[in-house]
């Protein structure tokens, strides 16, 4: 019979789709797996256990976790709820809740969050960005963003913007600064009562509504003076007369009407002769020539001695009329708010919302709450629109090699002059590609580029810079494996893990499961594997060197929400949802147990009373935690509550009556949450340290659970199954391959790195003689091990499983292929 054996040094690409099982042509065939579940590919070909969770904290809800990183020694996570964001720790303790502040539920996997030293900002289209300020090393304060505001009132330094149809005027009715009661009165049907507290621009001049009226009207308080400011010479005067012209494109005004002027200089010719300023300046009514021109009548009956422009820069004029050249507020209740936000080179940005979807603003250069235009310096805010071809509704701003802007329907990017900064008139907003994003999971700088979420849901694309063409492309990196993205909700990245090389993307999917990208690209490693557990994965967070999950589990029949810290790697904690048990003066699972009565000396058998939780076999314990150690060696219950007859070896020496029982180890624990679960007991801390199991039990509804073996001290949780499967084994011939044919794995050879426990095809691999030792643990294999299997098959496969959670890894695998 034909034999041919296939070696498989390498499982970097992951979990590949099913649709992927017919391309025995590609690499990714001799480097994928048909499953990946639970699994972490390593850089160097081989794959492991993922590493289990430790229960942290309770949460109040569903929702989403961000990470706020201030320093190294100085990190939190931050957990948004309904109304809620509440406070932890790096190591998982409640630092602080805080209330209403309306974030509600269905807003929460859309908000964008940007963070710099203590100053965390929140965005979404349906409120006013949040500030949150990190004011202590363990408190924290919430506040509504407020742009900066001028010393004297008149100004805030926040975007405006032209809403209204050009066709529609604005007319107020007063013009000095201070004025309430101010009417504002439009052409055509424009406010409603949603426009009540926010700001609108006429000529320049702010007014603060306070009431709407009806759609036409809407009254407020004159925050500056009305002062129109004319272009340099706006007089024409003729000779011989006292009528001057007067330039003042689109000026609105009726003839008739009644204005100031101020800043006007002398009209005079070589002479002297001619217009004096003080017959130009104050008071005047006007003719209307044209929309772009009107006459006044010089005062003192002064006229003109020659035809001329004049009347020198910084012309202005007071008056009210009917005009186009007033804008509102960027960011109000009526036009909605800012949909993401990002500190870049020392500004931070806005864009996209819900009446300027492809707006773009920044602050001025190191002032972050003032977005004042000025007169367009260098550091001036800078305020744009994209303008192509469509409307595309801003999602995204990542703060990368520049300012990468990411859109419903296409991706840009900030473009400064060569060899300058950003600034507000050399930036151009420059199309890349056009994919577009969608508004849930933040893009997450990654590996060189920016792993962003198609707007379909369906693809995750890295948005990378050529430097041969200094353009960006969109590479779909999960094309391979696209079958593990489903709806995703969340992103996050850990690029600096303790004792790993690996760098990991984390997706979390709208049915539960979490998919994982490990990349290095200059070594070309690139792969997807899915994560799962008993319950749904909600949200992921990343600190420096600590992964955090927000999980839905259900417990004891009601569901509940709760912070995790993913273990550093497998040997440390290779359960879910785990709990650390150590036996001490403080924990005593079993309560406060006395012996009942005088034990003699040589006694194996007494009775004992105060146990709230029965004694074991196997258990150990001090008379008063001094002398000898006992070892119980058989129970039995009296029929009187919390009362026993134990037998212990070796005898014991005279004890009085009460003495305390203060037990070492124990089989029973006590304070586990996951009632009606089976747990699992483990302890280990490093690959080189000594690993124990000691069985596993279901929790009762008291959270207590027993244990096959006794311990000192051990971490609680839950097993997640392993599956590893590779793809069919399909042997290559001279004359073409074997796809089709029926064929058998008559022996694999796995290459084991420091695993306790693994089967493959569900035929358990005997490794040593699997002793739990009481000093040394259980014993690991190093090296490979053959395994037989049977039966012929059209498309043979291997899987690797596990029947108890412990460390395990493979570097490769050897098929030997019959047919």
């Amino acid at each position: 019979m034909p034999v041919q054996r296939i070696h498989q040094a390498s499982f970097v690409r992951g979990e590949l789709d099913p649709k992927i099982v017919s391309r025995v042509d590609v690499i990714a065939y001799e480097q994928g797996l048909k499953k990946a579940r639970n699994v972490l590919t390593l850089n160097q070909g081989g794959i492991e256990r993922r590493p289990g969770t430790v229960f942290r904290a309770t949460a109040p809800g569903n929702g989403r976790i961000e990470p706020f990183v201030f320093s190294d020694d100085q990190e939190y996570i931050i957990l948004f709820t309904n109304t809620v964001i509440t406070i932890y720790s790096s190591n998982g303790t409640l630092l602080q809740t805080i209330t209403s502040t309306g974030i509600a539920t269905a807003e929460l996997m859309e908000l964008t969050i940007t963070q710099q030293g203590d100053t965390m900002i929140i965005c979404h289209k349906n409120f006013v960005p949040r500030i949150l300020q990190r004011t202590g090393a363990t408190t924290f304060t919430l506040a509504v963003f407020q742009f900066d505001v001028s010393v004297n009132g008149e100004k805030t330094y926040q975007p405006y913007f032209k809403f209204a149809n050009d066709s529609i005027t604005l007319d107020i009715n007063q013009t000095a600064k201070g004025q309430t009661g101010v009417t504002l009165t439009t052409s055509a049907n424009y406010w409603t009562s949603a426009y009540v507290n926010t700001r609108v621009r006429y000529h320049g001049a702010e007014i603060f509504i306070t009431g709407y009226t009806s759609a036409t009207v809407v009254t407020g308080t004159l925050l500056d003076d009305v002062e129109i400011e004319l272009d340099a010479n706006p007089f024409r005067t003729r000779q011989g007369s006292g009528v001057v012209e007067v330039t003042m494109a689109q000026h609105g005004f009726s003839t008739g009407a009644s204005i100031t002027i101020s800043g006007a200089q002398d009209i005079f010719d070589i002479d002297g002769a001619g217009l004096a300023a003080s017959n130009i300046n104050g008071a005047r009514t006007i003719t209307v020539v044209d929309d772009d021109r009107f006459n006044i009548t010089a005062g003192s009956s002064d006229t003109a001695t020659e035809s001329v422009d004049g009347g020198g820069a910084g012309v202005k004029i007071v008056g009210h009329p009917p005009t186009r050249k007033w804008d509102e507020q960027l960011y109000s209740e009526p036009n909605g708010f800012p949909r993401t936000c990002c500190f870049h080179e020392q500004r931070l940005y806005f864009g996209g919302s819900a009446t300027a979807p492809d707006y773009l603003t920044s602050s001025k250069v190191g002032l972050f709450f003032n977005f004042d235009v000025g007169t367009a310096k260098d550091d001036e805010s800078l305020q744009m629109q994209i303008a192509s071809d469509q409307i595309n509704e801003i999602r995204h701003l990542v703060s990368g090699r520049v300012l990468e802007i990411f859109t419903s329907g296409a991706e840009f990017f900030l473009r400064p002059q060569t060899g300058k900064n950003i600034t507000p008139t050399d930036s151009m907003i420059i199309r890349q590609t056009s994919f577009g994003v969608q508004q849930a999971g933040m893009p997450r700088p990654f590996d060189g580029g920016t792993l962003y979420v198609q707007k379909n849901g369906k693809n995750i694309r890295d948005y990378v810079f050529a430097s041969t063409t200094e353009l960006f492309d969109s590479n779909n990196t999960s094309l391979e494996s696209s079958h593990l993205i489903v709806n995703p909700t969340d992103t996050a990245t850990a690029t600096s893990l303790p004792d790993r090389t690996e760098q990991l993307y984390f997706l979390v999917c709208g049915d539960g499961t979490m998919c994982i990208y490990n990349s290095q690209k200059e070594q070309k490693i690139f792969g997807w594997t899915q994560w799962n557990t008993d319950g749904n994965y909600k949200s992921i967070a990343c600190l420096s060197s600590t992964i955090f999950s927000l999980v839905e589990r259900t417990i004891n029949s009601s569901t509940a929400y709760y912070l995790e810290q993913f273990a550093t790697t497998q040997f440390d904690i290779p359960t879910d949802m785990s709990f650390t048990k150590t036996i001490s003066a403080s924990y005593q699972p079993h309560g406060t147990v006395k012996n009942k009565g005088a034990v003699s000396s040589g006694a194996s058998q007494f009775i004992i009373d105060g146990a709230t939780a029965s004694p074991n076999q196997g258990d150990t314990f001090q008379f008063a935690a001094t002398g000898t150690t006992h070892t119980v060696t058989s129970v039995t219950a009296t029929g009187t509550s919390n009362e026993y007859v134990i037998s212990v070896s070796p005898v014991t020496a005279s004890i009085t009556d009460n003495t305390t029982l203060v037990f070492l180890t124990s089989r029973v624990f006590t304070g586990i949450t996951q009632i009606g679960k089976t747990v699992h007991a483990t302890s280990g801390s490093t690959e080189a340290g000594d690993f124990f199991y000691y069985g596993s039990g279901v929790v009762t509804s008291a959270g207590t659970v027993t244990l096959p073996s006794p311990a000192a001290a051990c971490d609680i949780g839950m097993d997640y199954d392993i599956t590893v499967e590779t793809l069919p084994q399909d042997v290559r011939l001279g004359d073409g391959v074997l796809t089709g044919k029926p064929r058998k794995i008559g022996k694999a050879i796995l290459e084991l790195s420091t695993t306790y426990n693994v089967t493959i095809n569900s035929n358990q691999v005997l490794i040593g003689s699997n002793p739990n030792d009481d000093t040394t643990g259980l014993q690991s294999l190093t090296g490979k091990k053959e395994v037989h299997t049977l039966g012929y098959e059209v498309d043979p496969t291997l899987t690797v499983s596990q029947t108890a959670p412990l460390p395990m890894r493979v570097l490769g695998i050897t098929s030997e292929v019959y047919y």
